[in-house]
């Protein structure tokens, strides 16, 4: 059951990555959006400027808690649109954004004083990774008033064709739980979840940066969803089953970072019967977060998930050892795992769970045999050659032999000598 879950959770990763390339082995491109319809009248009028400041004004009243700004920037004729904005604002009101921005992609009038205008909403948290991940899309209606333009209603399913993805605030207030290492975003129920989420980050924390000698990250921000439903709106068609955590890239640097996504109900259900299980999970998944930028299209995945593991603490099942002891041929095999589709072709649970062992182990070994860093060494290289076109076979050997001083075949050799050891 916990092996299962664990590739499981490497499966949704891959489906987190909406539209980032992730360079890891639970990764892959996605394909393009090709759901923003264009509009039917483009604006030659120059308002773009007016509306763009309409949007900064709001933008910026979330970011300094200014509820009467906010509301500036509202069509009070609108009256349950201009309640709606002023519920959001209280839903919003505690969360530490350190910087907010609507960035107006288009805009189109529909009469005159009236327009429908295309934005890019994307933000910041305070203490959090600085860059500004990417935006997601959405649209407005507005109106002109004497004092410039006023945001008129949701325009979303006008110009998108069909209703924007739902966000946590969308269900709720949005509270805030800061650890040292973590901000969590979550709603009334889920307040126990939070703290305990928040205490797991800051206890893995110690192991990670030991693993990754010199990587530091700032408070990770999480996401916790009280129930699936409410995922399967903010993710809609992008969740196939769930074990209560998954990360999510949001840039391909180090200021973009990533972020953890929590379903709280399962989170807890896990809880009552494997508590380890929900530990390990959220410390595997704050892994992935230190990994994304250092993961390269060559990286071998079983080093990204393997370490994961080892900073989880997740200790291999006996399944591994025992078909080293009778000779069996593994499937995966630890070759396979180097190629950049090894997690991504297991086809049983005896697969994923023998992928992880064989991930998991090899970085022990790595840790034990070769010293603290070498993991991160390894990565850098192969973030470095990334583009370089090497045959991946060869590349792994090269990479191994240059960092580690062993190629490829001594190190496999070494790495079963290891297990069956344990």
């Amino acid at each position: 059951m916990v092996r299962r879950n664990r590739s499981t959770r490497c499966i949704l990763v891959l489906l987190l990555t909406l539209s980032l390339l992730l360079t890891s082995g639970c990764s892959t491109s996605p394909p393009a959006n090709m759901d923003w319809a264009t509009p039917t009248v483009s604006a030659t009028t120059g308002i773009e400027a007016e509306i763009q400041d309409t949007f900064d004004a709001y933008a910026a009243a979330l970011v300094a808690k200014d509820e009467a700004g906010f509301l500036a920037t509202i069509n009070q004729e609108n009256t349950r649109f201009y309640a709606s904005q002023q519920e959001l604002f209280r839903r919003l009101e505690d969360v530490p954004f350190d910087q907010y921005r609507i960035a107006l992609e288009s805009v189109s009038e529909s009469a005159e004083g009236a327009a429908v205008a295309k934005v890019l909403t994307t933000s910041t948290l305070s203490g959090s990774f600085p860059g500004l991940p990417q935006p997601t899309r959405s649209a407005y209606a507005l109106v002109r008033r004497e004092d410039g333009w006023k945001l008129s209603g949701d325009a979303s399913e006008q110009a998108l064709g069909r209703k924007r993805d739902a966000r946590l605030e969308d269900f709720g207030k949005v509270l805030v739980h800061e650890s040292g290492h973590a901000i969590v975003l979550y709603l009334a129920p889920d307040a126990a979840t939070a703290a305990r989420v928040g205490g797991q980050i800051d206890d893995a924390y110690p192991q990670l940066v030991t693993a990754l000698p010199g990587v530091e990250l700032p408070r990770v921000p999480v996401l916790v969803f009280s129930n699936q439903e409410q995922l399967d709106q903010a993710y809609p068609g992008q969740w196939q089953e769930w074990v209560g955590g998954a990360s999510r890239q949001l840039g391909n640097s180090e200021r973009e970072g990533g972020e953890i996504i929590v379903q709280a109900q399962v989170y807890r259900e896990t809880g009552s019967y494997d508590p380890d299980f929900q530990s390990q999970t959220i410390a595997h998944e704050l892994t992935h977060i230190a990994l994304f930028p250092r993961s390269g299209v060559s990286t071998p995945p079983l080093l990204v998930e393997g370490l994961a593991d080892y900073v989880a603490g997740v200790e291999p099942s006996p399944l591994l050892a025992e078909k080293l002891h009778s000779g069996a041929a593994l499937s995966p095999s630890l070759s396979d795992l180097y190629q950049p589709s090894g997690f991504d072709v297991l086809l049983s649970n005896e697969a994923a769970q023998l992928a992880y062992d064989e991930a998991g182990t090899a970085v022990a070994y790595i840790e034990r045999d070769f010293g603290g860093g070498k993991v991160l060494a390894l990565l850098e290289e192969f973030k470095r050659r990334e583009d370089d076109g090497t045959d991946q076979d060869q590349l792994v050997d090269e990479v191994f032999r240059q960092v580690l001083g062993t190629g490829w075949a001594d190190f496999e050799n070494g790495w079963r000598q290891y297990v069956l050891g344990l």
